[in-house]
């Protein structure tokens, strides 16, 4: 009998064993299988968000000037069998070219920055030192002295920047503060002093001193409703102390004559699938006139957005979607 015993309360320990084996491997697999099924989703989306480039790409070279895709930031929307996807077009002339901004310019700019007003001072003329060629410190400024002291292990290049992420070495800056240019400043406005207010996005045009910010709302809502009925873009909202009425005030700027002379533009394509898996990317091109073959440089390629640009599909990005398609017409 005792042998016996001890036989069932081995039989039940190795069955206990072998249930718990089993439910864990079980466990694993359900895991593995949901692992894989995300990542399918995932590499869907993301070959739909990148095939959105190429979209985008096609529709700016459309010689039929009523279906080019605009590039002031207008989104358009393509919905396929699972999936939804957002492409959106900004021109870098639109923003305000780091390199070339006069001091004033700046100054008045990063007044509307989250800082307190002596390390704006500080940041501003950290920035006028780093892009100029002499090593002659400005009033707030800061050159290789002011670097060394700081004990940081490099100087200011005295040289224009060659891209946005460069301003994180400059003194003073920190990453709130350059998410916040990001959507404002450009390196790819070639040497512009004056920012295209009618391809401008409303971060700019909210800091630009020319123009009166309290209107921007009925400015954007008019815009909107213009564009959708093909008509030109309203009169830019001047503040009582603009001192210069731009050309492009009274003389809007159309679709036909911005893209022969486009230069670089920021594309962002978001897709989103029935699943709510989602892919972003976002790509800096160039145009290159004459060319045929390959009509578009790529300059830089993000396989998610900017930590600084809200998600195409967000609610403050519901307004500025023109045009729905299930397949867009090329």
């Amino acid at each position: 009998m005792k042998q016996s015993g001890v036989a069932l309360i081995l039989v039940l320990w190795i069955l206990s064993i072998l249930m718990l084996m089993a439910g864990s491997f079980s466990l694993t697999m359900r895991r593995e299988s949901a692992g894989i099924i995300a990542i399918k989703a995932n590499t869907e989306a993301s070959i739909q968000a990148q095939a959105g480039i190429v979209i985008a790409q096609a529709m700016l070279l459309n010689e039929d000037e009523t279906k080019r895709w605009r590039v002031d930031g207008s989104i358009y929307e393509i919905e396929t069998e699972n999936a939804k996807t957002r492409i959106r077009i900004l021109s870098e002339t639109g923003k305000v070219d780091i390199n070339s901004v006069t001091s004033n310019l700046l100054h008045q700019v990063l007044m509307h920055a989250p800082l307190e007003k002596q390390k704006q001072l500080n940041l501003e003329n950290a920035i006028l030192d780093w892009r100029d060629e002499d090593e002659i410190t400005r009033p707030f400024g800061a050159e290789k002295t002011e670097y060394h002291a700081a004990k940081l292990h490099y100087t200011p290049r005295n040289k224009p920047f060659r891209s946005l992420e460069e301003l994180q070495m400059v003194r003073g800056m920190n990453t709130e503060i350059l998410d916040w240019m990001k959507p404002i400043f450009t390196v790819y406005a070639a040497g512009q002093t004056e920012v295209d207010l009618h391809l401008a996005t409303r971060d700019v045009l909210n800091v630009l001193p020319e123009v009166d910010a309290n209107l921007l709302d009925v400015y954007f809502l008019v815009r909107q409703q213009n564009i959708i009925n093909h008509a030109p873009p309203p009169a830019i909202p001047r503040s009582a102390n603009s001192s210069q009425a731009m050309s492009q005030d009274t003389e809007a700027t159309t679709e036909s004559e911005v893209i022969p002379g486009i230069s670089v533009v920021m594309v962002s394509v978001e897709t989103l699938l029935d699943n709510d898996s989602q892919a972003a990317v976002q790509v800096m091109m160039e145009k290159i006139d004459g060319a045929n073959n390959l009509p578009f440089q790529i300059l830089t390629w993000q396989n998610q957005a900017d930590n600084a640009t809200p998600s195409l599909f967000s609610n403050q990005m519901n307004s500025f979607v023109i045009a729905h398609y299930f397949e867009p017409t090329i």
